[in-house]
């Protein structure tokens, strides 16, 4: 009997499946939240990329996009990998004073997706020469949402993922 259960400790096979399935949750935890995170710093990129090209043709006076839908419109229209841009996107756009350089302060209100209707906040197209801040906020949802970084991300009340981009310009005269 002593010789068997000796024989039995001694037994190497089933050793890998063994580093397997303590290996195979960590390596695949570090892939989803790769996945997660490139996913994010690609839609944060054509956020930026598309408000810098619309931002571009505002700032020299392009006279359609003083309307808030169309420069929203404008601005989905270039990110191509935001998905449903118009209803998960939240424009904001002010004067800043340059005496003291204050504006209105916050994180930037974004899409509540319980509403029927979300209003564009704080529109104002200011006039010649004007500083002007403008700021769209997106919500996106994350790839696997209950596991690695899409556990850790701070949600927004009713679902998804609070995702900022922001710019000054001034207004040219025309």
């Amino acid at each position: 009997m002593i010789q068997r259960m000796k024989r039995f400790l001694a037994r190497e096979d089933g050793i890998a499946s063994l580093e397997f399935s303590l290996m195979f949750p960590i390596v695949m935890g570090i892939f989803m939240m790769s996945a997660e995170m490139g996913s994010i710093q690609l839609r944060q990129a054509m956020l930026e990329r598309s408000m810098d090209i619309v931002v571009r043709d505002l700032r020299l006076g392009k006279p359609e996009y003083r309307d808030p839908i169309v420069l929203k419109q404008a601005v989905c229209d270039e990110a191509l990998l935001l998905g449903d841009c118009m209803d998960n996107m939240k424009l904001e756009m002010g004067p800043v004073k340059t005496r003291g350089f204050s504006y209105w302060e916050g994180n930037g209100d974004c899409v509540e997706r319980n509403q029927v209707s979300n209003p564009v906040i704080n529109f104002t197209s200011g006039s010649k020469n004007e500083i002007m801040l403008i700021r769209f906020c997106y919500l996106h949802d994350p790839i696997f949402p209950a596991i690695g970084l899409g556990a850790i991300l701070p949600p927004v009340v009713n679902g998804g993922y609070r995702m900022m981009a922001s710019t000054f310009f001034v207004n040219e005269p025309t």
